[in-house]
């Protein structure tokens, strides 16, 4: 491929945009050409920048995500959108990917999942350079938009009831990224979900090994359990 695919970053944390710059950079094929703090900046910078990708945050001040890839849509800019958020919830999910988003990558996430996406998207793109479609060029299309809620809805039936795949890599990236224990409260103020419901899927992840946990006992008030994420190769090499 000659020329690489230029990606437009919409993410209104400067630090969170450094760090996924990064990660799209080391693809092999992507260029960032752009950033935008919210939905009228990257609007703005689509028109004048032409980007063949927008990587795009849903959560930002003023413009959200939602409300601007309606407006991709309705402008018919010529470029494809990958979503990346914390919105787990069926509901936006679904609204994200009827609005034609090609995939959808929930944070916290790893370095290893937007190389996938990226990926997968590049094949995508090398095949619509063709003038004309064939069948297997439009199958190959539009398997792509909906990869990510199959493979979902397949891995969801290997997990016991109330347990999502969705949610369950969110407090597994967290817990597995952090530097120190983590409680079900510490978890669910990052990723935005209730200590109950973080508790339910930190249990989950120990009883299958993934996890571990011990109680710390302060001066005052109940004891707190904290968690931490089992390294398999370390705990071998024990």
């Amino acid at each position: 491929m000659s020329k690489p695919i230029t990606v437009l970053l919409v993410e209104d944390d400067p630090m969170v945009q450094e760090i996924n710059a990064s990660f799209i950079e080391q693809v092999e094929g992507f260029k960032v050409i752009g950033w935008a703090r919210n939905g009228e900046e990257a609007i703005e910078k689509i028109r004048r920048l032409a980007p063949n990708l927008v990587i795009l945050d849903l959560y930002m001040p003023g413009k959200g995500g939602l409300e601007t890839l309606r407006i991709i849509r309705q402008e018919e800019f010529d470029l494809d959108v990958i979503a990346v958020t914390a919105a787990n919830d069926r509901d936006t999910v679904l609204r994200v990917m009827r609005l034609g988003a090609v995939d959808y990558i929930f944070k916290p996430f790893q370095f290893s999942r937007i190389k996938e996406a990226l990926l997968r998207y590049k094949e995508h793109f090398l095949r619509n350079q063709s003038a004309v479609f064939s069948q297997t060029i439009f199958d190959g299309a539009r398997t792509l938009a909906i990869a990510g809620k199959k493979q979902s809805t397949k891995e969801e039936t290997n997990y016991p009831k109330g347990i999502q795949a969705f949610t369950l890599q969110q407090v597994s990236n967290c817990l597995r990224e952090a530097e120190t224990d983590l409680s079900a409260e510490d978890i669910g103020q990052i990723i935005g979900m209730s200590r109950v419901t973080v508790r339910r899927y930190l249990e989950y992840l120990e009883s299958v090994g993934k996890a571990k946990s011990h109680m710390v006992y302060g001066t005052v008030g109940r004891p707190m359990k904290m968690y931490t994420w089992v390294d398999e190769q370390k705990e071998q090499n024990v």
